[in-house]
């Protein structure tokens, strides 16, 4: 299975697990766009220190207020700070959010 056809099974296996709240440790292709792999990167990302929308967008994690979502209603405990930050490109973002890991659940 290749292309789209592969993309859409990754993509109902991920939106499957995250609908059961199961913790799934599947191997993932880095540059996978399934729920559960987005799940995963936002995770490896929190455990490092705070991260802002923008620093997950570049990670590839296309909606990160739904990803957050997602880890809140599995349990995690993860905090919400607007801030301010200027881009590579020299424009400010007001309002921007930056997520912190408060408590992780296991």
């Amino acid at each position: 299975m290749t292309g789209p056809r592969k993309a859409n099974a990754l993509r109902e296996q991920g939106v499957k697990a995250a609908k059961q709240g199961t913790a799934r440790q599947a191997n993932y292709n880095p540059n996978s766009t399934a729920t559960e792999a987005q799940l995963q990167r936002v995770m490896a990302l929190l455990r490092i220190g705070p991260q802002t929308s923008h620093d997950l967008l570049k990670a590839g994690i296309y909606h990160p207020p739904r990803r957050i979502r997602d880890l809140r209603e599995r349990g995690h405990i993860i905090s919400t700070e607007r801030v301010t930050l200027t881009d590579r490109d020299g424009y400010r973002h007001c309002g921007c959010a930056e997520y912190a890991l408060v408590r992780e659940v296991r």
